[in-house]
C-alpha cells in the first residue's frame, strides 16, 4: 500500500526560475523507510519540504494515505497533512521537559489520557526514566529520540526527517542510526528522510532515491543501486569506480587498450562501462580479459592495497588488491576484468568523459 505518492512534481526558485525539483515522481510504501540522498543543492531538502507543506509546488501532485494534499491548483496546509516532522536541529522546546515536548502536539480528542500516550511513547524510545528532564540535560542521541518520539506521538500517516544524523559525532552516529530505524519499525511507521551521507542511507533505509540537479536519478534498494547503477553519478555514490568509453559488439567490450570478452549484454555500439576496484584482479602473467599495466601508485591500507595503474591509451584504473604480494610504483602487472561485474551506464551526466 502506498503511503506517499509524488507525481511529476516541479519547484523553481529565483529570478532565473531554476529548478530545485524537476519532474519528480516517487512512492513510499507502508512501513518503509526511504532515504533521499544527494549532494548540496541536489533538491532533496526542497522535495522533503514540498511533502511537508513548507514550500508550495509549481506543478504536480502529492498524496498521503490516498488523500491528495497537493495538486496543480491546491495545497493543503502543513498542519492538516497528518505528518510527523523531525528537524535537523531537533527543534525541542528548551523550557519544556521531555514529557511536555512529546505532549505538545497531542490532542485530547485523539488521546483522552495524554499522560498514558506519553508513557507509551517514552517506553518505545527508551526514555521512560527521562520524562522530567529538560533537553539541555540530554545527550545528542537522547535529544534525537525525544524529537522522534514527539513526531510519532500523534500516530501520523508519515514521518519526515531532515538530516537526522548530521549533528551527531561519528561514534554516536552508528548507534543512533540503528536506534532510529528500530524505533520507526517498532512503531509500524512510514518514513522519508533526507541525508547527504550515503552511510546513513545504507544503514537505515529500505530503499534509496538519489537526486542530482533536482531530478531523481534512480530509486532502489541499496543492493540494486550498488549492483545495477543507472549512471556514473549513482555508481560514484558507493565509492570509487573506473569508467571507460567502449564499443559493444557480439558480447565483447572493445576499449582503446584492448578487449573484454564474455560480456552478458545485448548492447551494441558506443557505450560507457564501469567496474569497481574490487572486481579487477592483478595477475603476474597474461590470461583472457587481461591488460598489461604499469603501477603508478600503490597505497597500503591494511586489509587491502589500493593500486593505481596505467593500461595504456591514456586509460588509468584503480584496483583494490588483496594479494599477499605488495606492489610498488613502476611494477609491470596484468589486470583481469570480470565481465560479469561490468556496468553499462547512462552517459547523460558525463558526456565529455574520455578513456
Amino acid at each position: 500500500m502506498e503511503v506517499l505518492s509524488i507525481k511529476n512534481l516541479h519547484k523553481r526558485f529565483g529570478k532565473k526560475l531554476q529548478y530545485a525539483v524537476h519532474n519528480a515522481s516517487l512512492t513510499v510504501n507502508k512501513g518503509e523507510l526511504l532515504a533521499l540522498v544527494g549532494e548540496s543543492g541536489s533538491g532533496k531538502t526542497t522535495l522533503l519540504r514540498l511533502v511537508a507543506g513548507f514550500e508550495e509546488a509549481d506543478q504536480g501532485q502529492i498524496s498521503i494515505n490516498g488523500d491528495k494534499v497537493v495538486d496543480d491548483n491546491f495545497s493543503m496546509k502543513p498542519e492538516k497533512r497528518k505528518i510527523g516532522m523531525v528537524f535537523q536541529d531537533y527543534a525541542l522546546f528548551p523550557h519544556l521537559t521531555v514529557a511536555e515536548n512529546i505532549k505538545f502536539g497531542l490532542s485530547k480528542s485523539q488521546f483522552p489520557n495524554l499522560n498514558d500516550r506519553v508513557r507509551e511513547i517514552t517506553d518505545m524510545v527508551g526514555l521512560s526514566s527521562y520524562e522530567n528532564r529538560y533537553p539541555h540535560h540530554l545527550s545528542g542521541g537522547q535529544q534525537q529520540r525525544v524529537a522522534l518520539a514527539r513526531a510519532l506521538a500523534p500516530n501520523p500517516g508519515l514521518i519526515l526527517l531532515d538530516e537526522p544524523f548530521s549533528n551527531l559525532d561519528a561514534v554516536l552516529k552508528d548507534q543512533v542510526r540503528e536506534e532510529v530505524r528500530s524505533i520507526i519499525k517498532k512503531a509500524g511507521a512510514t518514513a522519508l528522510f533526507v541525508t547527504h551521507d550515503m552511510r546513513d542511507a545504507l544503514s537505515s533505509a529500505d530503499r534509496i532515491a538519489i537526486l542530482k540537479d533536482g531530478k531523481i536519478q534512480q530509486v532502489g534498494t541499496p543492493r540494486e543501486l550498488y549492483e545495477t547503477p543507472k549512471n556514473l553519478y549513482v555508481a560514484s555514490f558507493f565509492g570509487k569506480i573506473n569508467a571507460m568509453n567502449a564499443t559493444a559488439e557480439n558480447g565483447t567490450y572493445k576499449l582503446k587498450a584492448g578487449e573484454i570478452k564474455g560480456a552478458k549484454t545485448d548492447k551494441t555500439g558506443q557505450i560507457l562501462i564501469a567496474i569497481r576496484p574490487e572486481n579487477i584482479e592483478i595477475l603476474t602473467e597474461p590470461k583472457e580479459n587481461t591488460f598489461p599495466a604499469k603501477v603508478e601508485l600503490a597505497q597500503y591500507f591494511g586489509d587491502h592495497q589500493q593500486v593505481h595503474a596505467d593500461i595504456g591509451s591514456e586509460t588509468h584504473v584503480v584496483i583494490h588488491a588483496h594479494e599477499k604480494i605488495l606492489f610498488d610504483k613502476g611494477d609491470n602487472i596484468y589486470l583481469r576484468f570480470n565481465p560479469n561485474k561490468i556496468h553499462v551506464l547512462d552517459t547523460c551526466w558525463y558526456p565529455g568523459l574520455v578513456s
